[in-house]
């Protein structure tokens, strides 16, 4: 793919659909005016609810909702869309932080409500994918209210090598991660069931989401190694629900101190040791999260999430501490 920030995917198919769906981005900007007005209000951390994106992708014609839901550029990927043409972000992790979160297990115990600190409406993490025929190059992931049943979701919008574009929702609730992400799974086999398609295939994939789930908490993670983070753009609203938008994508790169950091543990781990029955040879504990409330009982609480990075174990405190390059954009 090309690294001209004018190539990335979710820039062009912001271009897209605003070909696609003429006037789509002033609409947009009607809903967001009549948030909490002439419209039932919706929470800040939702730039625009699916209700919007199908209103707009159908000229609120209900008999248009089944081609607008079949269609490429669907209500959800609208809404999806909508949400990062504010801000724009694209975030690129170091490659072992990456390998770190992708591979470590869901947490137990992490509530759902972790996932409503991400950094923008609407962030475009790319992936780091395996040399397959058929790969995830990158997502949006969003938070969506429904206006019909008040439930919560996190919403994936996948986008393909091959060009295709799929969505899949997490379920949020009174309950955690890993069972909001089993109730995911759940949902998606008994709609394939309804429709009568065989997710045997697919199912891995769609387990999988796990994994980019761990990608999203670690952007939402208090601790989150970026450099100089974006302010959450709902900060910036305007009396008229409008905020700015940005004039073209903004690279983020993620954990690249914690990375080299990581690199030089692993290199003291593989190096020979000495030491004794009593000295375990040095190796580094697996990475996972840590969260707690903090504030009293019965007032605001906030949650504070951090990500517990890979602990060196018997490692010389006093070796040379890994070097951190930094790469040098020409503007």
């Amino acid at each position: 793919m090309s690294k001209h920030k004018s190539d990335l995917i979710p820039m062009q198919v912001v271009r897209d659909i605003g070909k696609h769906y003429p006037g789509v981005w002033q609409d947009v900007k009607k809903f967001r005016a009549s948030k909490g007005k002439d419209l039932p209000d919706w929470p800040d951390w939702c730039y625009i609810p699916i209700a919007a994106g199908i209103a707009i992708t159908t000229g609120g014609q209900n008999s248009d909702i089944l081609r607008a839901t079949f269609d490429k550029y669907s209500p959800a990927v609208v809404t999806a869309a909508a949400a990062w043409r504010i801000t724009q972000g694209v975030y690129r992790f170091d490659a072992d932080v990456y390998n770190e979160l992708t591979s470590q297990p869901m947490s137990d115990n992490l509530p759902c409500d972790a996932l409503k600190r991400l950094p923008e409406w609407c962030v475009y993490i790319e992936t780091i994918p395996a040399k397959d025929d058929h790969y995830i190059v990158g997502f949006w992931v969003h938070l969506e209210k429904d206006q019909n049943d008040g439930r919560e979701e996190l919403r994936f919008v996948f986008f393909w090598n091959t060009g295709d574009i799929t969505i899949l929702p997490v379920h949020l609730g009174p309950w955690t991660l890993k069972e909001g992400l089993q109730k995911t799974i759940d949902e998606a086999k008994r709609q394939a069931k309804k429709q009568g398609v065989d997710l045997a295939e697919d199912v891995d994939d769609v387990s999988d989401v796990g994994r980019y789930l761990q990608l999203v908490l670690y952007l939402c993670a208090n601790n989150a190694d970026i450099p100089n983070p974006p302010e959450h753009p709902s900060k910036r609203v305007r009396l008229s629900g409008q905020v700015d938008i940005a004039r073209k994508p903004r690279m983020w790169d993620v954990g690249v101190r914690i990375g080299s950091a990581i690199r030089g543990y692993r290199n003291k781990q593989s190096a020979p040791q000495g030491g004794t029955h009593q000295s375990p040879r040095p190796h580094v504990r697996r990475a996972h999260y840590h969260h707690f409330w903090s504030g009293p009982r019965d007032g605001d609480r906030k949650l504070i999430l951090h990500w517990i990075t890979p602990v060196p174990v018997n490692i010389d405190p006093d070796a040379e501490s890994p070097a951190v390059i930094h790469k040098v954009k020409k503007e």
